[in-house]
Order: structure tokens, then sequence, then C-alpha cells
């Protein structure tokens, strides 16, 4: 899908940009990237990207992209069930996100930006079709629009939990030293 050193380029800013909010504390690396991100998914949504895909492959991507943000979902809302249950865990959370200076909103995003490209999933696209005629047709903007929904959101929901993620760890490491 993306190719090219520009890719390299881009993600190794994004590993860059982790590094920087968790040392610096700051949130502004994730807004940057969300910003970038958005760019970039744009650009490949516009250009001429989709040589050789289907629709039929776009919306099975996208079917699978609501399947590994359910999981996520689960995954995310099961870690935070662990945490505010047991008030022990629960203080040390707190004092390691004020550590961090990481908002609750910000430990929420990830859960709530999950959930956004779900909502676009189609559960059936249009009429059947045999599968001849579903390889002919041609991409419209409004598959087009579902995949850069999807790959924006997958994107920006992996870089906010790992920037939440390194933050906390880093709070909970200077915690214990104390």
């Amino acid at each position: 899908m993306y190719k090219g050193l520009w890719c390299v380029i881009l993600y190794s800013l994004a590993l860059v940009m982790l590094l920087s909010g968790a040392y610096w504390h700051v949130n502004c690396t994730v807004y940057v990237m969300a910003g970038l991100f958005f760019g970039w998914d744009i650009w490949f949504v516009c250009g001429e990207h989709f040589e050789g895909r289907t629709t039929t492959k776009i919306l099975s991507h996208c079917r699978d992209a609501e399947t590994l943000m359910s999981y996520f979902i689960g995954f995310y809302a099961a870690v935070l069930a662990v945490v505010f249950t047991d008030t022990g865990k629960t203080t040390t959370f707190l004092k390691a996100c004020h550590q961090a200076h990481l908002s609750m909103c910000f430990v929420g995003a990830p859960l709530v930006l999950a959930a956004i490209p779900m909502l676009f999933i189609p559960v059936e696209f249009g009429k059947k079709k045999d599968e001849a005629a579903h390889q002919k047709e041609d991409i419209t903007r409004s598959v087009k629009a579902l995949m850069f929904v999807n790959i924006y959101f997958e994107k920006l929901v992996v870089f906010t939990f790992v920037h939440d993620l390194l933050r906390i760890s880093m709070a909970l490491v200077k915690l214990s030293e104390w």
C-alpha cells in the first residue's frame, strides 16, 4: 500500500515524535502527527494509488479493520477495568498520569478513536452481484472515503495508545525511584 523512502521517513518521524512526547511530557506531538497522518492519507486516497485494487478487496480490508479495532476496544477496556477496580492500582495509575502530565481525556482517547471507524463500516455493499461484475466496477469516492477513515484512525489509535503507554511507563519508573 505505502512504498518509498518518504514512507520510512514519515514513520521515523512518528517514532521521534513518540519519544519526544514521552520525554518532554507534551501532547503536541500527537496533534502534529495527527495532522501529518491526515495529509498523508488524503494524499493516498486522492492520488492514483488504487491500481490493482477492487471494491471487494477494499471493503474486505475495512471489515478486517473493524474486527481489529473491536479487539483493541475490548483489550483496552479490560486494562482500564483492571486498573480502576483496585484502589491501590487506581491510585498508582492516577499518580503516574499526574507525573506524566497526562489528562484522563488523553487516556480515554484511544478507546473513543477506535470506535469511530466502526460507525462507517457497511454491513452490505449495494445489491448482490456476481464476483466478476464486482471486480470490474470502478472504486467510488464513498469506498475511498471509507478506506480513508479506516487507515487514518488505525494509525491515530496506535500512535495515541503508544504515546500514552510510553508516558505512563516513564512516569511509573520515576515514581518507583522515589
